[in-house]
Protein backbone atom coordinates (compact mmCIF):
# COMPACT_ATOMS: atom_id res chain seq x y z
CA UNK A 1 0.00 0.00 0.00
CA UNK A 2 1.58 3.40 -0.90
CA UNK A 3 2.30 5.67 1.60
CA UNK A 4 0.74 9.04 2.09
CA UNK A 5 3.26 12.06 2.53
CA UNK A 6 1.63 15.58 3.18
CA UNK A 7 3.12 18.44 1.70
CA UNK A 8 3.17 21.14 3.97
CA UNK A 9 2.31 24.81 2.74
CA UNK A 10 5.93 26.07 3.60
CA UNK A 11 7.67 22.75 2.35
CA UNK A 12 10.55 23.64 -0.15
CA UNK A 13 11.19 20.87 -3.18
CA UNK A 14 14.17 19.90 -1.03
CA UNK A 15 12.27 18.65 2.02
CA UNK A 16 10.00 16.56 -0.52
CA UNK A 17 13.67 15.01 -1.55
CA UNK A 18 14.52 14.67 2.20
CA UNK A 19 11.24 12.86 2.67
CA UNK A 20 11.81 10.46 -0.08
CA UNK A 21 15.47 9.73 1.09
CA UNK A 22 14.15 9.06 4.88
CA UNK A 23 11.21 6.29 3.28
CA UNK A 24 13.84 3.94 3.25
CA UNK A 25 11.11 0.59 3.63
CA UNK A 26 8.52 1.92 1.16
CA UNK A 27 9.05 1.56 -2.39
CA UNK A 28 5.53 3.47 -3.23
CA UNK A 29 4.87 6.98 -2.05
CA UNK A 30 1.88 9.52 -2.87
CA UNK A 31 2.98 13.43 -2.28
CA UNK A 32 -0.77 15.24 -0.86
CA UNK A 33 -0.34 19.12 -2.07
CA UNK A 34 -1.91 21.64 -0.48
CA UNK A 35 -3.43 24.19 -2.46
CA UNK A 36 -1.56 26.82 -1.04
CA UNK A 37 2.22 25.57 -0.66
CA UNK A 38 5.35 26.54 -2.48
CA UNK A 39 6.39 23.18 -3.32
CA UNK A 40 5.84 21.76 -6.89
CA UNK A 41 4.83 24.75 -8.75
CA UNK A 42 7.19 24.97 -11.61
CA UNK A 43 8.69 22.62 -13.96
CA UNK A 44 12.07 22.84 -12.41
CA UNK A 45 10.68 21.42 -9.18
CA UNK A 46 9.40 18.40 -11.04
CA UNK A 47 12.54 17.43 -12.78
CA UNK A 48 13.92 17.87 -10.02
CA UNK A 49 11.56 15.48 -7.78
CA UNK A 50 11.54 12.99 -10.68
CA UNK A 51 15.67 12.97 -10.84
CA UNK A 52 15.61 12.02 -7.37
CA UNK A 53 12.41 9.46 -7.22
CA UNK A 54 14.12 7.21 -10.12
CA UNK A 55 17.57 7.95 -8.06
CA UNK A 56 15.99 6.19 -4.97
CA UNK A 57 13.94 3.45 -7.13
CA UNK A 58 10.58 4.87 -5.70
CA UNK A 59 6.81 4.80 -7.60
CA UNK A 60 5.69 8.44 -6.49
CA UNK A 61 2.09 9.79 -7.37
CA UNK A 62 0.81 13.49 -6.63
CA UNK A 63 -2.43 14.00 -5.16
CA UNK A 64 -3.58 18.05 -5.82
CA UNK A 65 -6.68 19.94 -6.59
CA UNK A 66 -4.74 22.58 -8.18
CA UNK A 67 -4.65 22.84 -11.74
CA UNK A 68 -1.31 24.03 -12.34
CA UNK A 69 0.30 21.47 -9.98
CA UNK A 70 -1.66 18.85 -11.69
CA UNK A 71 -0.65 20.04 -15.35
CA UNK A 72 3.15 19.92 -14.15
CA UNK A 73 3.06 16.75 -12.40
CA UNK A 74 1.18 14.69 -15.66
CA UNK A 75 3.70 16.34 -18.06
CA UNK A 76 6.98 15.49 -15.70
CA UNK A 77 5.07 11.60 -16.14
CA UNK A 78 3.48 11.56 -12.87
CA UNK A 79 0.74 9.21 -11.59
CA UNK A 80 -1.99 12.58 -10.59
CA UNK A 81 -4.95 12.37 -8.61
CA UNK A 82 -7.53 15.29 -7.96
CA UNK A 83 -8.42 13.74 -4.80
CA UNK A 84 -7.34 10.94 -2.39
CA UNK A 85 -10.97 9.55 -3.30
CA UNK A 86 -9.62 8.85 -6.57
CA UNK A 87 -6.12 7.90 -5.79
CA UNK A 88 -8.02 4.43 -3.47
CA UNK A 89 -10.65 4.06 -6.85
CA UNK A 90 -7.20 4.26 -9.03
CA UNK A 91 -8.80 7.34 -11.53
CA UNK A 92 -5.72 9.43 -12.63
CA UNK A 93 -5.89 12.29 -14.55
CA UNK A 94 -5.21 11.49 -18.38
CA UNK A 95 -4.12 14.73 -20.07
CA UNK A 96 -2.77 18.15 -18.45
CA UNK A 97 -5.83 20.96 -17.51
CA UNK A 98 -6.13 23.71 -20.32
CA UNK A 99 -5.14 27.46 -19.57
CA UNK A 100 -8.67 28.54 -18.90
CA UNK A 101 -9.20 25.09 -16.60
CA UNK A 102 -5.43 26.00 -14.58
CA UNK A 103 -7.07 29.87 -14.10
CA UNK A 104 -10.03 28.46 -12.64
CA UNK A 105 -8.37 25.86 -10.97
CA UNK A 106 -6.23 28.79 -8.83
CA UNK A 107 -9.08 30.58 -8.19
CA UNK A 108 -10.94 27.73 -6.44
CA UNK A 109 -7.75 27.10 -4.97
CA UNK A 110 -8.19 30.18 -3.07
CA UNK A 111 -11.03 29.67 -1.67
CA UNK A 112 -11.58 25.80 -1.73
CA UNK A 113 -14.58 23.76 -0.48
CA UNK A 114 -14.83 22.19 3.30
CA UNK A 115 -15.30 19.06 3.38
CA UNK A 116 -18.21 17.34 5.52
CA UNK A 117 -16.64 16.32 9.08
CA UNK A 118 -17.22 12.51 9.12
CA UNK A 119 -20.17 11.46 11.72
CA UNK A 120 -19.50 10.48 15.42
CA UNK A 121 -19.19 7.11 16.14
CA UNK A 122 -21.92 5.33 17.52
CA UNK A 123 -21.17 4.69 21.48
CA UNK A 124 -19.87 1.15 22.37
CA UNK A 125 -19.61 0.45 18.00
CA UNK A 126 -16.80 0.50 15.87
CA UNK A 127 -16.50 2.96 12.86
CA UNK A 128 -15.36 1.82 9.29
CA UNK A 129 -13.21 4.93 8.02
CA UNK A 130 -12.17 5.17 5.12
CA UNK A 131 -8.16 5.60 3.94
CA UNK A 132 -8.19 9.14 3.69
CA UNK A 133 -9.56 9.29 7.10
CA UNK A 134 -6.91 6.86 8.61
CA UNK A 135 -4.23 9.08 7.43
CA UNK A 136 -6.06 12.33 8.21
CA UNK A 137 -3.70 15.17 9.43
CA UNK A 138 -5.75 15.76 12.90
CA UNK A 139 -4.37 12.47 13.88
CA UNK A 140 -0.41 13.77 13.06
CA UNK A 141 -1.55 17.21 14.52
CA UNK A 142 -2.42 15.75 17.30
CA UNK A 143 1.30 13.94 17.63
CA UNK A 144 2.73 16.64 17.45
CA UNK A 145 0.73 18.59 19.66
CA UNK A 146 1.30 16.23 22.24
CA UNK A 147 5.11 15.89 21.44
CA UNK A 148 4.76 19.53 22.06
CA UNK A 149 2.94 19.35 25.36
CA UNK A 150 5.98 16.69 26.72
CA UNK A 151 8.45 18.94 25.74
CA UNK A 152 6.77 22.31 27.50
CA UNK A 153 6.48 20.12 30.90
CA UNK A 154 8.76 20.25 33.95
CA UNK A 155 9.37 16.76 33.22
CA UNK A 156 10.41 17.43 29.60
CA UNK A 157 12.41 20.39 30.27
CA UNK A 158 14.33 19.35 33.31
CA UNK A 159 15.58 15.97 31.08
CA UNK A 160 16.94 18.28 28.27
CA UNK A 161 18.55 20.45 30.84
CA UNK A 162 20.12 17.09 32.52
CA UNK A 163 20.73 15.77 29.29
CA UNK A 164 22.74 19.41 28.12
CA UNK A 165 25.17 19.00 31.43
CA UNK A 166 26.09 15.39 30.89
CA UNK A 167 27.29 16.33 26.88
CA UNK A 168 28.96 19.24 28.96
CA UNK A 169 30.78 17.17 31.55
CA UNK A 170 31.68 14.44 28.66
CA UNK A 171 33.26 17.61 26.38
CA UNK A 172 35.09 18.69 29.06
CA UNK A 173 36.22 15.48 30.01
CA UNK A 174 37.63 14.42 26.68
CA UNK A 175 39.28 17.98 26.51
CA UNK A 176 41.34 17.34 29.67
CA UNK A 177 42.10 13.90 29.15
CA UNK A 178 42.09 13.02 25.28
CA UNK A 179 43.28 16.04 23.17
CA UNK A 180 46.41 17.42 25.15
CA UNK A 181 49.99 16.03 23.61
CA UNK A 182 53.12 15.96 25.88
CA UNK A 183 56.58 15.93 24.18
CA UNK A 184 59.47 14.55 25.96
CA UNK A 185 62.86 15.79 24.98
CA UNK A 186 65.67 13.88 27.20
CA UNK A 187 69.17 15.62 26.91
CA UNK A 188 72.31 12.67 26.37
CA UNK A 189 75.80 14.18 26.43
CA UNK A 190 77.59 13.34 23.11
CA UNK A 191 81.33 12.90 22.17
CA UNK A 192 82.65 14.36 18.25
CA UNK A 193 84.18 12.11 16.13
CA UNK A 194 86.66 13.14 13.84
CA UNK A 195 87.79 10.52 11.02
CA UNK A 196 89.49 10.87 8.12
CA UNK A 197 88.66 8.00 5.06
CA UNK A 198 90.13 6.50 2.51
CA UNK A 199 88.19 4.37 0.27
CA UNK A 200 89.67 1.84 -2.23
CA UNK A 201 87.48 1.05 -5.31
CA UNK A 202 87.41 -2.38 -7.19
CA UNK A 203 85.62 -4.08 -10.17
CA UNK A 204 81.75 -4.98 -9.05
CA UNK A 205 81.74 -8.35 -6.99
CA UNK A 206 84.91 -7.80 -5.36
CA UNK A 207 83.62 -5.41 -3.14
CA UNK A 208 81.30 -7.02 -0.97
CA UNK A 209 81.17 -6.76 2.70
CA UNK A 210 84.80 -5.27 3.11
CA UNK A 211 85.23 -1.93 5.04
CA UNK A 212 85.81 0.96 3.04
CA UNK A 213 86.18 -0.67 -0.13
CA UNK A 214 83.33 0.19 -2.72
CA UNK A 215 82.54 -1.43 -6.14
CA UNK A 216 83.50 0.05 -9.08
CA UNK A 217 83.03 -0.19 -12.68
CA UNK A 218 85.56 -0.17 -16.03
CA UNK A 219 84.38 1.63 -18.60
CA UNK A 220 85.41 1.32 -22.34
CA UNK A 221 83.90 2.93 -25.50
CA UNK A 222 83.73 1.93 -28.70
CA UNK A 223 85.85 3.14 -31.35
CA UNK A 224 85.02 6.57 -32.99
CA UNK A 225 86.52 6.72 -36.35
CA UNK A 226 86.28 9.94 -38.90
CA UNK A 227 88.28 9.73 -42.41
CA UNK A 228 90.05 12.89 -44.35
CA UNK A 229 91.50 13.28 -47.59
CA UNK A 230 95.07 14.76 -48.74
CA UNK A 231 96.07 15.66 -52.12
CA UNK A 232 99.44 16.87 -53.63
CA UNK A 233 99.14 20.14 -55.42
CA UNK A 234 103.13 20.05 -56.32
CA UNK A 235 104.38 19.12 -59.32
CA UNK A 236 108.08 18.11 -60.33
CA UNK A 237 109.99 17.26 -63.31
CA UNK A 238 112.39 13.84 -63.17
CA UNK A 239 115.21 13.52 -65.52
CA UNK A 240 115.37 11.24 -67.80
CA UNK A 241 116.90 7.96 -66.49
CA UNK A 242 119.93 5.70 -68.77
CA UNK A 243 119.43 2.46 -69.98
CA UNK A 244 122.01 0.10 -68.75
CA UNK A 245 123.39 -3.38 -69.61
CA UNK A 246 126.51 -5.41 -70.36
CA UNK A 247 128.98 -5.42 -73.53
CA UNK A 248 131.55 -7.81 -74.48
CA UNK A 249 134.91 -7.50 -75.83
CA UNK A 250 136.70 -9.94 -77.89
CA UNK A 251 140.25 -9.92 -80.12
CA UNK A 252 140.01 -10.63 -83.71
CA UNK A 253 142.62 -13.14 -84.61
CA UNK A 254 144.77 -10.69 -86.70
CA UNK A 255 145.81 -9.18 -83.89
CA UNK A 256 147.46 -12.42 -83.29
CA UNK A 257 148.83 -13.60 -79.29
CA UNK A 258 149.12 -17.83 -80.03
CA UNK A 259 145.42 -18.79 -79.10
CA UNK A 260 145.87 -16.77 -75.63
CA UNK A 261 144.23 -14.11 -74.05
CA UNK A 262 144.99 -10.50 -73.89
CA UNK A 263 145.21 -8.33 -71.30
CA UNK A 264 142.93 -4.99 -71.64
CA UNK A 265 143.35 -2.28 -69.17
CA UNK A 266 141.01 0.84 -69.54
CA UNK A 267 142.52 4.29 -69.20
CA UNK A 268 139.20 6.77 -69.29
CA UNK A 269 135.63 6.63 -70.25
CA UNK A 270 135.24 4.19 -72.96
CA UNK A 271 132.16 4.71 -75.55
CA UNK A 272 130.80 2.21 -77.72
CA UNK A 273 128.06 3.30 -80.37
CA UNK A 274 125.30 1.19 -81.84
CA UNK A 275 125.95 0.72 -85.75
CA UNK A 276 122.66 -0.17 -85.95
CA UNK A 277 119.74 2.09 -86.81
CA UNK A 278 122.18 5.14 -87.94
CA UNK A 279 124.88 5.03 -85.31
CA UNK A 280 123.06 7.15 -82.47
CA UNK A 281 123.16 5.08 -79.80
CA UNK A 282 126.26 5.75 -77.75
CA UNK A 283 126.91 3.90 -74.66
CA UNK A 284 130.05 4.34 -71.92
CA UNK A 285 131.47 2.11 -69.46
CA UNK A 286 130.31 3.10 -65.77
CA UNK A 287 132.63 3.94 -63.04
CA UNK A 288 133.38 0.88 -62.03
CA UNK A 289 134.52 -0.23 -65.30
CA UNK A 290 136.55 2.67 -66.81
CA UNK A 291 139.48 1.79 -64.58
CA UNK A 292 139.56 -1.98 -65.02
CA UNK A 293 141.88 -4.61 -66.17
CA UNK A 294 140.40 -6.98 -68.37
CA UNK A 295 141.26 -10.83 -70.06
CA UNK A 296 140.19 -10.86 -73.75
CA UNK A 297 139.57 -13.78 -75.48
CA UNK A 298 139.76 -14.44 -79.39
CA UNK A 299 136.66 -14.16 -80.78
CA UNK A 300 136.91 -17.22 -82.43
CA UNK A 301 137.36 -19.53 -78.73
CA UNK A 302 134.03 -17.39 -76.95
CA UNK A 303 133.17 -13.56 -76.53
CA UNK A 304 131.27 -14.27 -73.64
CA UNK A 305 134.32 -16.06 -72.12
CA UNK A 306 135.80 -12.41 -71.56
CA UNK A 307 134.54 -10.32 -68.74
CA UNK A 308 131.44 -8.57 -68.50
CA UNK A 309 131.81 -4.43 -69.15
CA UNK A 310 129.08 -2.59 -67.30
CA UNK A 311 127.26 0.72 -69.07
CA UNK A 312 125.06 2.95 -69.78
CA UNK A 313 123.72 5.25 -72.21
CA UNK A 314 125.18 9.04 -72.23
CA UNK A 315 123.50 11.86 -72.20
CA UNK A 316 122.99 12.48 -76.04
CA UNK A 317 121.13 8.83 -75.50
CA UNK A 318 118.83 9.11 -72.37
CA UNK A 319 115.47 7.89 -71.78
CA UNK A 320 113.79 5.37 -73.58
CA UNK A 321 116.33 5.31 -76.61
CA UNK A 322 118.50 4.09 -74.58
CA UNK A 323 116.74 0.83 -74.78
CA UNK A 324 118.17 -1.51 -77.75
CA UNK A 325 117.74 -4.92 -78.10
CA UNK A 326 120.31 -7.88 -78.49
CA UNK A 327 122.59 -8.31 -80.81
CA UNK A 328 123.54 -5.45 -81.99
CA UNK A 329 126.83 -4.13 -84.31
CA UNK A 330 129.08 -1.74 -81.83
CA UNK A 331 132.09 0.23 -82.34
CA UNK A 332 134.82 1.22 -79.77
CA UNK A 333 134.74 5.26 -80.56
CA UNK A 334 137.97 5.92 -78.74
CA UNK A 335 139.71 2.97 -78.51
CA UNK A 336 143.14 4.71 -78.91
CA UNK A 337 142.68 7.43 -75.90
CA UNK A 338 140.64 5.36 -73.14
CA UNK A 339 142.49 1.68 -73.35
CA UNK A 340 145.60 -0.07 -74.09
CA UNK A 341 146.73 -3.94 -74.66
CA UNK A 342 149.77 -5.17 -72.69
CA UNK A 343 151.94 -7.14 -74.93
CA UNK A 344 154.31 -10.02 -74.07
CA UNK A 345 157.29 -7.48 -74.54
CA UNK A 346 155.65 -6.02 -71.35
CA UNK A 347 154.22 -2.72 -73.17
CA UNK A 348 151.08 -1.09 -73.55
CA UNK A 349 149.98 -0.50 -76.98
CA UNK A 350 147.15 1.76 -77.71
CA UNK A 351 144.39 -0.70 -79.31
CA UNK A 352 142.36 0.00 -82.70
CA UNK A 353 138.88 -0.35 -83.01
CA UNK A 354 139.64 -2.97 -85.60
CA UNK A 355 140.97 -5.18 -83.11
CA UNK A 356 137.93 -5.75 -81.08
CA UNK A 357 134.64 -6.89 -81.51
CA UNK A 358 131.79 -5.76 -79.05
CA UNK A 359 128.37 -7.21 -78.33
CA UNK A 360 125.68 -7.20 -76.00
CA UNK A 361 123.87 -10.71 -76.53
CA UNK A 362 121.17 -9.46 -73.90
CA UNK A 363 119.25 -6.56 -74.70
CA UNK A 364 119.89 -2.70 -72.71
CA UNK A 365 116.75 -1.58 -70.86
CA UNK A 366 115.92 0.79 -67.71
CA UNK A 367 115.97 3.82 -69.61
CA UNK A 368 112.88 6.15 -69.39
CA UNK A 369 112.47 9.48 -70.34
CA UNK A 370 111.63 12.71 -68.20
CA UNK A 371 108.66 12.69 -67.36
CA UNK A 372 106.23 15.26 -64.44
CA UNK A 373 104.68 13.57 -61.41
CA UNK A 374 102.66 15.28 -58.61
CA UNK A 375 104.00 15.87 -54.98
CA UNK A 376 102.93 16.91 -51.34
CA UNK A 377 103.88 20.88 -50.50
CA UNK A 378 104.37 22.08 -47.18
CA UNK A 379 100.53 23.46 -47.49
CA UNK A 380 99.54 20.10 -48.30
CA UNK A 381 101.11 18.81 -45.45
CA UNK A 382 99.68 21.87 -42.94
CA UNK A 383 96.38 21.20 -44.34
CA UNK A 384 96.48 17.51 -43.33
CA UNK A 385 97.55 18.74 -39.81
CA UNK A 386 94.76 20.94 -39.44
CA UNK A 387 92.50 18.43 -40.50
CA UNK A 388 93.98 15.92 -37.99
CA UNK A 389 93.27 17.76 -34.93
CA UNK A 390 90.46 19.28 -35.49
CA UNK A 391 88.80 15.62 -36.04
CA UNK A 392 91.00 14.69 -33.37
CA UNK A 393 89.22 17.13 -30.96
CA UNK A 394 85.94 16.14 -32.52
CA UNK A 395 85.99 12.74 -31.44
CA UNK A 396 87.81 12.93 -28.26
CA UNK A 397 84.56 15.45 -27.38
CA UNK A 398 82.59 12.21 -29.17
CA UNK A 399 84.20 9.63 -27.01
CA UNK A 400 83.92 11.68 -23.80
CA UNK A 401 80.11 12.27 -24.12
CA UNK A 402 79.96 8.25 -24.61
CA UNK A 403 81.65 7.86 -21.47
CA UNK A 404 79.20 9.89 -19.51
CA UNK A 405 76.21 8.25 -21.05
CA UNK A 406 77.77 4.86 -20.01
CA UNK A 407 78.36 5.76 -16.57
CA UNK A 408 74.56 6.41 -16.10
CA UNK A 409 74.24 8.20 -12.43
CA UNK A 410 77.78 7.27 -11.51
CA UNK A 411 80.65 9.38 -11.31
CA UNK A 412 83.82 8.95 -13.70
CA UNK A 413 86.60 9.33 -11.14
CA UNK A 414 89.13 11.98 -11.87
CA UNK A 415 91.71 13.36 -9.81
CA UNK A 416 92.20 16.90 -9.57
CA UNK A 417 95.70 16.94 -11.78
CA UNK A 418 92.56 15.65 -14.68
CA UNK A 419 94.19 12.25 -14.52
CA UNK A 420 91.73 9.08 -14.60
CA UNK A 421 90.36 9.54 -18.18
CA UNK A 422 92.36 7.69 -20.59
CA UNK A 423 92.14 8.44 -24.44
CA UNK A 424 94.00 6.79 -27.07
CA UNK A 425 94.48 8.86 -30.32
CA UNK A 426 95.31 6.50 -33.13
CA UNK A 427 96.93 9.06 -35.83
CA UNK A 428 97.40 8.29 -39.85
CA UNK A 429 101.34 8.70 -41.15
CA UNK A 430 101.04 11.60 -42.84
CA UNK A 431 103.05 11.96 -45.72
CA UNK A 432 106.00 14.02 -46.62
CA UNK A 433 106.81 17.20 -48.12
CA UNK A 434 108.18 16.36 -51.73
CA UNK A 435 106.76 13.17 -51.71
CA UNK A 436 105.13 11.95 -54.66
CA UNK A 437 102.02 10.59 -55.01
CA UNK A 438 98.18 10.57 -55.28
CA UNK A 439 95.14 11.75 -53.15
CA UNK A 440 95.05 9.32 -49.74
CA UNK A 441 92.12 9.16 -47.76
CA UNK A 442 93.10 8.51 -44.07
CA UNK A 443 91.17 7.51 -41.01
CA UNK A 444 91.47 8.74 -37.26
CA UNK A 445 90.43 6.30 -34.68
CA UNK A 446 89.98 7.53 -30.90
CA UNK A 447 88.82 5.18 -27.68
CA UNK A 448 88.10 6.50 -24.17
CA UNK A 449 88.43 4.54 -20.82
CA UNK A 450 88.10 5.71 -17.36
CA UNK A 451 86.62 4.08 -14.05
CA UNK A 452 82.64 5.15 -12.58
CA UNK A 453 81.56 5.06 -9.20
CA UNK A 454 78.47 5.46 -7.07
CA UNK A 455 78.11 8.70 -5.12
CA UNK A 456 76.00 6.99 -2.66
CA UNK A 457 78.09 3.77 -2.30
CA UNK A 458 81.07 6.42 -1.37
CA UNK A 459 78.88 8.29 1.00
CA UNK A 460 77.50 4.38 2.57
CA UNK A 461 81.07 3.97 3.17
CA UNK A 462 82.56 7.03 4.66
CA UNK A 463 79.26 6.30 7.41
CA UNK A 464 80.38 2.73 7.67
CA UNK A 465 83.63 3.97 8.51
CA UNK A 466 82.74 6.54 10.78
CA UNK A 467 80.29 4.03 12.62
CA UNK A 468 82.92 2.09 13.58
CA UNK A 469 85.11 4.55 15.36
CA UNK A 470 82.09 4.47 17.67
CA UNK A 471 82.18 2.89 21.30
CA UNK A 472 80.53 -0.68 21.35
CA UNK A 473 77.74 0.52 24.39
CA UNK A 474 77.24 3.69 22.00
CA UNK A 475 75.40 5.04 18.84
CA UNK A 476 75.89 7.03 15.99
CA UNK A 477 73.71 10.79 16.69
CA UNK A 478 71.66 11.32 13.39
CA UNK A 479 72.80 13.52 10.25
CA UNK A 480 76.46 13.78 10.60
CA UNK A 481 78.64 15.62 8.20
CA UNK A 482 79.80 13.17 5.84
CA UNK A 483 82.35 15.93 4.20
CA UNK A 484 83.24 15.80 0.53
CA UNK A 485 84.13 12.47 -1.08
CA UNK A 486 87.19 13.57 -3.46
CA UNK A 487 89.18 11.49 -5.75
CA UNK A 488 92.78 10.97 -5.05
CA UNK A 489 94.12 8.88 -7.62
CA UNK A 490 92.33 7.05 -10.47
CA UNK A 491 92.60 5.34 -13.61
CA UNK A 492 91.28 2.75 -16.53
CA UNK A 493 90.23 -0.65 -15.21
CA UNK A 494 87.87 0.36 -12.29
CA UNK A 495 90.63 1.11 -9.86
CA UNK A 496 90.59 4.05 -8.09
CA UNK A 497 91.33 5.75 -4.26
CA UNK A 498 89.03 7.97 -2.74
CA UNK A 499 88.83 10.06 0.71
CA UNK A 500 86.61 12.17 2.73
CA UNK A 501 87.11 13.75 6.23
CA UNK A 502 83.86 13.14 8.12
CA UNK A 503 82.84 14.43 11.37
CA UNK A 504 80.32 12.91 13.83
CA UNK A 505 78.73 12.76 17.75
CA UNK A 506 78.10 9.49 19.48
CA UNK A 507 76.15 8.75 22.72
CA UNK A 508 75.29 6.04 24.77
CA UNK A 509 72.09 3.61 23.52
CA UNK A 510 69.19 4.78 25.23
CA UNK A 511 65.98 2.63 24.65
CA UNK A 512 63.16 5.19 25.29
CA UNK A 513 60.05 3.41 23.85
CA UNK A 514 59.42 1.42 27.23
CA UNK A 515 59.14 4.95 29.01
CA UNK A 516 55.68 6.18 27.45
CA UNK A 517 53.27 3.89 29.10
CA UNK A 518 55.41 4.62 32.37
CA UNK A 519 54.87 8.11 32.54
CA UNK A 520 51.26 8.51 31.35
CA UNK A 521 49.19 10.76 34.05
CA UNK A 522 52.29 11.22 35.71
CA UNK A 523 52.76 15.12 37.42
CA UNK A 524 55.22 16.75 34.48
CA UNK A 525 57.71 17.00 37.99
CA UNK A 526 57.34 13.91 39.22
CA UNK A 527 57.94 12.43 35.15
CA UNK A 528 61.42 14.17 35.26
CA UNK A 529 62.51 13.09 38.51
CA UNK A 530 61.74 9.25 37.22
CA UNK A 531 63.51 9.38 33.82
CA UNK A 532 66.57 11.02 35.03
CA UNK A 533 66.81 7.82 37.53
CA UNK A 534 66.16 5.33 34.87
CA UNK A 535 68.15 6.66 32.25
CA UNK A 536 71.85 6.92 33.16
CA UNK A 537 72.85 8.39 29.90
CA UNK A 538 70.20 11.57 30.47
CA UNK A 539 71.42 14.54 31.28
CA UNK A 540 68.25 16.59 31.50
CA UNK A 541 64.51 16.11 30.81
CA UNK A 542 62.42 18.84 28.65
CA UNK A 543 58.53 18.00 28.57
CA UNK A 544 56.00 20.49 26.54
CA UNK A 545 52.75 20.17 26.29
CA UNK A 546 50.09 20.93 24.05
CA UNK A 547 47.87 22.67 22.97
CA UNK A 548 48.31 24.10 26.89
CA UNK A 549 49.75 22.65 30.00
CA UNK A 550 47.98 20.47 32.60
CA UNK A 551 49.10 19.18 36.09
CA UNK A 552 49.21 15.52 34.39
CA UNK A 553 50.37 14.21 31.43
CA UNK A 554 48.50 12.82 29.02
CA UNK A 555 46.45 9.39 29.78
CA UNK A 556 47.09 7.58 26.49
CA UNK A 557 50.75 6.66 25.80
CA UNK A 558 49.91 7.46 22.20
CA UNK A 559 49.45 11.04 23.05
CA UNK A 560 53.11 11.13 24.51
CA UNK A 561 56.45 11.50 22.43
CA UNK A 562 60.17 10.81 24.09
CA UNK A 563 62.59 12.21 21.86
CA UNK A 564 66.62 12.04 22.48
CA UNK A 565 68.30 15.13 21.95
CA UNK A 566 72.03 15.57 21.41
CA UNK A 567 74.27 17.71 24.53
CA UNK A 568 77.25 18.65 22.83
CA UNK A 569 80.01 20.21 24.99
Amino acid sequence: MAKLLYVEPTDEITDLVDRIRRAEGDRDLVFVVPPDGRALRSSLDLQLLLQYTRGFQKRVSIVSGDAQVQALAIRAGFPTFTTLSQLEQGVSLRSAPTAAAIAAGTALAAAPPAEAPPAPAPNGGLVRRTPSQLVARPEESAGQSRWGSWWHSPHGRSWMIGSGAAVFVVGVLAVLFLLPSATILVGVQSHRINDSVTIQGTLSGQASGVLDVIPTEALLTPAATQTFTVSPSGTQVLPPTPATGNLYLCYNPSRGNGGGGLTLTFTGSPQFQDQNGGGNIVFVATASGQSGTYTVYPCSTNQQSSPALPVQASTSSLGTQGNVGSGQVWSWTNASQTGCVVTVFGGCTPPTSGDFTVSNPSAMTGGQDSKTEQVFTSSDISSAQQQEQQIDSTLTSQVEKTLKTMAGHDIIAQDSSGNGIQLTVTNPTLPTVGQAGQTQTLTVSVTAAASAYSPAAARAAVLQDLKSKVPADGELLAHPSLGTVQVVAAGPGGTLTLSSNAVGYWAPKVDLAPYRSRVTFMNPGSAKTYLLAQLPGASSVTIHQSPFSLPWLPLLSGRIQIERVSLRA
